[in-house]
């Protein structure tokens, strides 16, 4: 078997979505379980809608992730595309290896190989396998109507076919689409695709201004740089047969395509790429975990094998145990409550010094400074109740705010009423004036004592006197 190369190439057109993160995640795992490579290839030729900034964000969300990068660009090449300033980035992966294009195959950069793409579609217009096209926006709309006047299905009309258009002039280079191809792969995921008819008129290979489309520049991109398993969203079928043709027209092997079924909401639709709640940094902010919720991604559509209930993996885990033939090539869907109860558990088996030390930023957000020294007794409690990082400042805010009111309304129900509450409370006020050693055993004889006293369930007494000291139940 030839060496496992996986890629993961964005474009900077918005903040990555934690659906993205699961197709970077599914090609790291794949290449780290046959010992391969993890290429980081950036897809900028969609200039107009480029987001300063992005590219950084997406580095930085690998290094919270623990995700490390084998090739890709340049620091210095990420500072002159992405418009910040990125001395701070550290990233996991060495950004030359002795290369200064990031690796033996860079730039990792659409927008720095443009050289390339223009090689590329000189060769196809000189084999015939493409051709140059001048037709102007006008005529092409007049095509279109005309098409449509005689109801047939609208699209290029294959005008400039044979008219040998000038290099000089302003065109666009587009592939002949032969009559009538039969296209079919093996697809890593969805095993044998084909299809019998493919509906593209001679489609734009490079622009005219000299950019190539995605379509050209991601098969020359996964030829160069030796991409064995091309990992994308199942979106991209469609496109599948044109990357195919243009494969065999240049004579290179294919890598093999693994398209990945979307993620879903909670509400059975698609996460948006652009949807804050959705990027990672959200998460970090509300205070779920990185390996948490790596693994909680990893989850969304792969199992680890028929009859197999684990849900809870060590990062060397899943690289041990990831298969392509494991994915589920329906949609996944994110579902919140099951990462709450997964984040729960890493947090339950952090150490207190790693818990004290993470929760540590939120409650210095939140006004809440309090030493190791003072968190140290807490924490076995809190481990134990919350469910994100950021739920802590208020559940330790009683120890600081000597203003608070508390929730007396919570101490009456149908079996405690107002003047049973009252009681309760004067009786363990009673009881406990004369203890002197406020031990968990000492008090907890107090409050059944009290309970027995009154004819009261002893959660009553436990929940009054929670809410009378603290001000709510938890």
């Amino acid at each position: 078997m030839k060496e496992v190369r996986t890629r993961f190439a964005p474009s900077p057109t918005g903040y990555l979505h934690i659906g993205g993160f699961r197709s970077a995640l599914y090609a790291w795992l794949l290449a780290r379980h046959h010992g391969g490579k993890f290429v980081l290839r950036v897809e900028d030729t969609d200039q107009e809608r480029k987001v300063d900034g992005a590219i950084k964000y997406i580095l930085e969300g690998f290094d919270w992730f623990g995700i490390d990068i084998d090739e890709g660009p340049t620091k210095a090449q990420i500072a002159k595309i992405d418009g910040g300033d990125v001395r701070d980035l550290h990233w996991n992966y060495n950004p030359s290896n002795g290369h200064s294009n990031g690796g033996p195959f860079g730039p990792y950069i659409q927008s720095l190989r443009l050289y390339r793409y223009q090689e590329i579609a000189d060769q196809l217009v000189n084999t015939g396998y493409a051709f140059r096209c001048d037709c102007t926006p006008d005529m092409l709309e007049r095509d279109r109507e005309e098409q449509k006047a005689r109801k047939e299905v609208p699209g290029y009309s294959g005008r400039c076919r044979t008219r040998n258009v000038s290099k000089e002039c302003e065109h666009v280079v587009r592939f002949r689409m032969p009559d009538a191809p039969k296209i079919a792969i093996d697809d890593g995921i969805r095993g044998h695709i084909s299809w019998e008819t493919v509906p593209l008129r001679d489609p734009i290979l490079m622009k005219s201004g000299g950019s190539p489309t995605y379509h050209l520049a991601v098969v020359v991109d996964d030829h160069d740089m030796q991409i064995s398993h091309a990992m994308r969203g199942e979106e991209w079928i469609p496109s599948t047969p044109l990357h195919v043709l243009l494969y065999e027209a240049l004579g290179w092997e294919m890598p093999i395509f693994c398209h990945l079924p979307v993620v879903l909401g909670a509400d059975g639709k698609k996460l948006s790429k652009r949807h804050g709640s959705t990027s990672w940094g959200s998460f970090r902010e509300e205070g779920y975990l990185p390996e948490a919720l790596l693994n909680f991604i990893a989850r969304i559509g792969w199992s680890p094998g028929e009859g197999d209930e684990q849900e809870i993996f060590t990062r060397e885990e899943l690289v041990a145990k990831f298969s392509l033939d494991r994915v589920n090539p329906s949609s996944g869907v994110f579902d919140y409550s099951k990462l709450d109860w997964m984040n729960g558990v890493y947090l339950r088996s952090l150490s207190d010094e790693d818990f004290s030390s993470r929760i540590t930023p939120y409650l210095e957000s939140a006004g809440l400074p309090l030493s190791l020294e003072e968190l140290s007794p807490l924490i076995p409690a809190l481990k134990e109740r919350v469910k994100t990082l950021k739920e802590t400042p208020e559940l330790l805010s009683f120890l600081v705010d000597d203003g608070f009111t508390p929730e007396i309304d919570q101490m009456i129900n149908k079996k405690v009423s107002p003047e049973i509450a009252i009681s309760i409370l004067q009786a363990v006020r009673t009881e406990l004036a004369p203890i002197t050693g406020f031990s968990e055993e000492n008090l907890h004889d107090v409050f059944e004592s009290v309970a027995e006293q009154l004819s009261v369930k002893s959660g009553a007494v436990f929940l009054s006197v929670r809410i009378a000291v603290l001000g709510k139940k938890a």
